[in-house]
């Protein structure tokens, strides 16, 4: 696939489909969005950041929250507990692609994974 942002429309319909897989930790349907690198990342030459988004429960995301496995303020610790962002982000991208295509490829994939985080 072409190393290009998604457009509006397809980036909104990719986040809706995060949102509707409930939270990757305790499958809660109240999520926030977390973009793992931030929305502007990029991996070996590839946009990413669009793309490695986690559905997290408020309490496991929200700058607000004082929660010790809170991803924003001690994301060690929510590894600790979780496992990497990376992975729970390809177990959750294998289930969305059984529902329907996934609006990217091996590249991306390959990207995202390959940042350790």
């Amino acid at each position: 696939m072409k190393n290009k942002k998604p457009s509006q429309a397809v980036e909104k319909r990719w986040l809706q489909r995060v949102v509707e897989h409930g939270c990757v930790v305790n499958g809660n349907s109240q999520v926030q969005l977390h973009h793992s690198m931030g929305r502007e990342a990029r991996s070996q030459k590839m946009f990413i950041g669009r793309w490695f988004v986690l559905p997290l429960s408020e309490w496991l995301h929200d700058v607000g929250s004082n929660h010790p496995w809170n991803i924003t303020h001690h994301r060690k610790e929510f590894i600790k507990q979780f496992g990497s962002e990376s992975e729970l982000w390809h177990k959750m991208i294998c289930k969305l692609s059984e529902q329907e295509p996934l609006p990217f490829g091996e590249d991306i994939i390959d990207a995202v994974m390959s940042t350790n985080r």
